[in-house]
């Protein structure tokens, strides 16, 4: 997948970060729609974006229903009075953070944990925005850290199969003193791979590991990536 040359806008530095918040969201805002059933990830930036989402919905009078990808992100939704689902048969898009990503519309999430929901929302919707600091854009995964979520049976069997794939580096995620435990159930096996030719071939690999659920790598559906700086916001598309 191959990025058209970049959308670039930039703003007056004179004005306050918040002010300049507002062209992100007003740009998200603008994909919302009446009877809109809309994916909604998890993350300090969506967070941030919630309540500009809430009263643009509430200003035009729209029914919106959200589709939340962890518990926080649906009680977020919730006290900014805002309907959520999962009782749903389709998803019009999906609004999302990244915790890193390349301008070819790749990205790696499940910092927070919620990768699996994360990647069903987003999938299912087969359009993904993604917005993110543009501190998170990175020319390759090699040496970063991508979440894999895996079955607590036979973890740490499972985790030696993901060390035998390019000298991967693994370290358990923690709450705590206690191993990290997803809304799913699931542990969090944080990676680093000293060498990635090819993403995609990455995550085929580990998601054939029996016991791997899922990866934090989404190198599909993402339709444009929103990237922010204090005064500068580039718009990825694929072509």
């Amino acid at each position: 997948m191959h990025s058209l040359k970049p959308l670039r806008n930039k703003f007056s530095s004179t004005g306050r970060k918040e002010s300049f918040m507002k062209h992100v969201h007003d740009f998200l805002n603008q994909h919302i729609t009446d009877h809109s059933i809309i994916g909604m990830g998890s993350g300090s930036t969506i967070e941030a974006y919630i309540p500009a989402a809430a009263e643009y919905i509430q200003k035009h009078d729209l029914d919106v229903t959200f589709v939340p990808t962890s518990t926080r992100t649906e009680k977020f939704l919730h006290d900014h009075r805002m309907t959520t689902s999962l009782d749903i048969e389709k998803i019009d898009f999906t609004i999302d953070g990244a915790d890193h990503f390349t301008p070819s519309l790749s990205a790696v999430k499940g910092y927070g944990g919620a990768l699996l929901r994360e990647k069903q929302i987003g999938y299912f919707s087969k359009d993904i925005i993604i917005v993110a600091k543009e501190d998170k854009q990175t020319g390759s995964f090699e040496g970063l850290k991508i979440p894999v979520e895996i079955n607590p049976f036979l973890s740490e069997l499972t985790k030696i199969q993901i060390e035998g794939i390019s000298e991967a580096e693994i370290t358990d995620r923690l709450d705590g003193d206690d191993l990290f435990v997803t809304d799913n159930g699931n542990y969090i096996a944080d990676c680093r791979f000293r060498s990635i030719p090819d993403i995609s071939s990455l995550h085929n690999e580990l998601i054939n590991i029996p016991g791997v659920i899922e990866t934090g790598i989404f190198d599909r559906f993402i339709s444009q990536i929103v990237s922010f700086s204090d005064n500068d916001m580039v718009i990825h598309k694929n072509q």
